[in-house]
C-alpha cells in the first residue's frame, strides 16, 4: 500500500496521532495550558517561504475528472476512505490499447527503500515494461534513508534528470523549493488542464483533490502520486494474544491504562505498549495542529487535551508499560518486538500492518493484527488526523519540448494504470512465471528474481486512486477497509484544512526542539510541571509569531 517508510516525516507533519485518576478531569478542565494562552501538525515543515493558496481557487488549472470504470472495488470506500478488492480480477483489463511510447529515452530519479536492483542492460523486470512502454526509461535511485539530503543537492545544483519524483515531506523540506520548481521543471498546465487531459486518461482518473495539490506557483506542475490515504497511522494490536489470554479492546484510556498493566508481564518478556505518543493525540482528541476557538488560533501545544494526552503517555512511562528497549531509545525495532510479542500493543501504517502480516503468515498461520476498534479517551468518539496532501509528485525537466514532453505524459498515463489492469500487473510485478507467480486465488507473488530485480520503480513515477489491493490477503482487506469507513466518520476539525501552506521557515525550525523538549518530558527526564515551560518557550522563539501568519491565512480565506 505505502511504499514510503513510516514516521519518515517529523511528529507533525506526515502520516500523525493516543485510569489514570484524575485523568478525564485534566482532558476537560478549562484552564491547563490554555491559562496562559495569550490569544498540530498539520502542513508539512515550511520551504522557506510563507506563502497559502486555497485548493479550492485551483480547481481551475486541473485536469477534467475522468473515473476509470474498467475496475472497480467490492468494498467501496466512504468519506474519504480507500476502497477495498477482497478478490483479485480474475481477468486483467487492458487499459492502454497501443504503446505509448515513441521510442525515446529517458532517465528518472526515484527513492528506494532497500537493495538496489540490477541496472538497465542487466534486468529483465527493466527490459519487459520499457518493452511494453515503446520507450526506455532509465533509473537513477536514491537511497530513501537519505533522499531529504541528496534532493537538496539536486535541487540546490539544478541537477535534474528528465523524470524527477520527490515524496512531499522531501519537497516540504527543501529551503526555497517554491521558486526553484519554476526554474528547473516544466509548466504541465497547457498539456494537462481541463479537457487537454482527456489525452491521458488514467491521469485524469486521478482525483481532482489530489491534482490540486500539483499545483505550484499558480502553474500545474507536479503530478501528484503514491497513496494518499487520509491516515498516517494507526493502533495495531495482536488480536491473536488478545483472544488466547481473554484480553478486551479498551473503550477508554483508563481501560487501556488498566489492560497495560495486565498485559505487562517482564518475566514472560512481554510489555503493553511501544511508543504510541502520535496516536494518543488523537485518542485525546487534541488537534492535528491549530484549533479555532472564540475566534482566536490555538495550538495543540496550548490546549488541555495535549496536556491530558502527554500525562497519559508518561503514566506509561512510569508504570512501565512500555517495552525497556523503546525506552532507551537505542536500535529498538518497534515492528520486530510487536511481531515476536514482546510489544501487544503498537502505533503503525496501513504499509506496516499488511507487510507484517505478509512476513508472519507463512510460518506462523495463526499470527493475526488488527486496528484496535475506535474510541477516545473518554469513551467518545476519538479524533483522527487526517492528511491531505498526496505522498509524493512527479516532475518533468524543463525545456525538453512539446515532443518529450507529451511523450512523458504517455509513459506516465500508461504507469498510471490501477489495480486490476494488465499495465499495472507489469509495471508493479513484472513478467507472470519469471518475476511472479499467482496463489490458489490468483493474486500475484513475487519470485526470487522479482524481489532482485522488481522493487517500486515505475510504480513511483505515477499516481492512481487509492484502494486496498491485497487480495492475497482477503481478511485484511475486509478488516482494513472496513475500519478505514468508520474511522471517516471521526476526522479532527482543521480550520486550514484545503489550503495548501508553505509555512515561515522560523516556525519550521521550532517543531523538533520543541518536540525534544516534550519527549524529555514525557520519558521523565523533566517533570511533568515543566510542560507549561516548554510551550512557553515555544511562543517566546516563534509560535506566537507563527499564530498571527496561521490567522492571516484564514482571513486571507475568509474563514476568520
Amino acid at each position: 500500500m505505502n511504499n514510503s517508510p513510516e514516521g519518515a516525516t517529523t511528529t507533525t507533519s506526515r502520516r500523525g496521532f493516543l485510569g489514570l485518576v484524575g485523568l478525564s478531569a485534566v482532558a476537560v478542565a478549562g484552564g491547563g495550558l490554555l491559562s496562559g494562552c495569550s490569544t498540530p501538525a498539520g502542513p508539512r515543515p515550511g520551504t522557506g517561504g510563507a506563502t497559502a493558496a486555497a485548493l479550492d481557487k485551483l480547481t481551475s488549472l486541473t485536469p477534467t475528472h475522468i473515473p476509470y470504470a474498467g475496475v472497480t472495488p467490492d468494498i467501496v470506500g466512504q468519506n474519504g476512505a480507500p476502497g477495498g478488492f477482497t478478490k483479485y480480477p480474475t481477468t486483467l483489463v487492458d487499459a492502454i490499447t497501443t504503446k505509448p511510447g515513441k521510442g525515446g529515452h529517458y532517465k528518472a530519479m526515484t527513492p528506494l527503500w532497500g537493495p538496489l536492483p540490477p541496472p538497465l542492460g542487466k534486468n529483465s523486470y527493466f527490459e519487459a515494461v520499457n518493452a511494453d512502454l515503446g520507450a526506455t526509461i532509465e533509473f537513477n535511485i536514491l537511497d530513501g534513508m537519505t533522499i531529504i539530503e541528496k534532493m537538496n543537492a539536486v535541487i540546490a545544483g539544478g541537477d535534474v534528470v528528465d523524470i524527477t519524483m520527490i515524496p512531499s515531506w522531501t519537497v516540504n523540506q527543501i529551503p526555497q523549493f517554491g521558486e526553484a520548481v519554476g526554474q528547473l521543471f516544466e509548466d504541465l498546465t497547457p498539456h494537462l488542464q481541463g479537457d487537454a487531459a482527456k489525452k491521458y486518461p488514467l491521469l485524469a482518473n486521478i482525483s481532482t483533490d489530489a491534482w490540486k495539490w500539483g499545483v505550484f506557483n499558480g502553474k500545474l506542475t507536479g503530478i501528484p502520486g503514491g497513496y494518499t490515504f487520509p491516515m498516517g497511522l494507526v493502533l495495531l494490536y495482536r488480536k491473536d494474544m488478545f483472544d488466547a489470554n481473554d484480553w478486551t479492546a479498551p473503550k477508554t484510556a483508563d481501560e487501556m491504562l488498566a489492560l497495560g498493566k495486565e498485559i505487562t508481564d517482564p518475566k514472560k518478556k512481554r510489555w503493553a505498549f511501544g511508543d504510541i505518543k502520535l496516536m494518543a493525540y488523537q485518542l485525546f482528541r487534541a488537534p492535528k495542529e491549530w484549533v479555532l476557538s472564540g475566534g482566536k488560533l490555538v495550538h495543540r501545544y496550548e490546549t488541555p487535551e495535549f496536556e491530558a494526552s502527554i500525562a497519559f503517555m508518561r503514566k506509561l512511562y512510569e508504570d512501565k508499560l512500555i517495552h525497556p528497549d523503546i525506552v532507551s531509545s537505542k536500535g529498538a525495532n518497534a515492528k520486530e518486538l510487536f511481531k515476536a510479542g514482546q510489544i501487544v500493543i503498537t502505533q503503525d501504517g496501513f504499509g506496516g500492518w499488511k507487510e507484517m502480516l505478509e512476513q508472519m503468515l507463512p510460518t506462523k498461520p495463526d499470527f493475526w493484527i488488527e486496528a484496535l476498534p475506535h474510541f477516545g479517551h473518554d469513551g467518545g468518539a476519538p479524533g483522527y488526523h487526517k492528511s491531505e496532501e498526496p505522498g509524493q509528485y512527479t516532475f518533468v525537466k524543463k525545456g525538453l519540448g512539446k515532443e518529450k514532453v507529451e511523450e512523458i505524459l504517455s509513459l506516465l498515463n500508461y504507469l498510471a494504470a490501477p489495480f486490476g489492469t494488465q499495465e499495472n500487473m507489469l509495471s508493479v510485478y513484472g513478467v507472470e512465471g519469471k518475476h511472479f507467480t499467482k496463489n490458489e486465488v490468483g493474486a500475484p507473488k513475487k519470485t526470487d528474481l522479482g524481489l532482485k530485480e522488481a522493487p517500486p520503480t515505475y510504480f513511483f513515477l505515477s499516481g492512481r486512486p487509492d484502494a486496498i489491493t491485497e487480495s492475497e490477503l482477503p481478511k485484511y482487506v475486509e478488516t482494513a477497509a472496513n475500519w478505514y469507513n468508520e474511522a471517516a466518520k471521526h476526522w479532527a476539525p482543521n480550520p486550514h484544512e484545503g489550503i495548501r501552506i508553505q509555512r515561515p521557515a522560523k516556525y519550521a525550525a521550532l517543531e523538533q526542539p520543541t518536540e525534544d523538549k516534550i519527549q524529555d518530558v514525557v520519558r521523565g527526564r523533566r517533570p511533568l510541571t515543566e510542560l507549561k515551560q516548554v510551550v512557553d518557550e515555544w511562543r517566546k522563539d516563534g509560535g506566537d509569531e507563527s499564530r498571527e501568519f496561521y490567522m492571516k491565512v484564514l482571513q486571507d480565506n475568509g474563514r476568520a
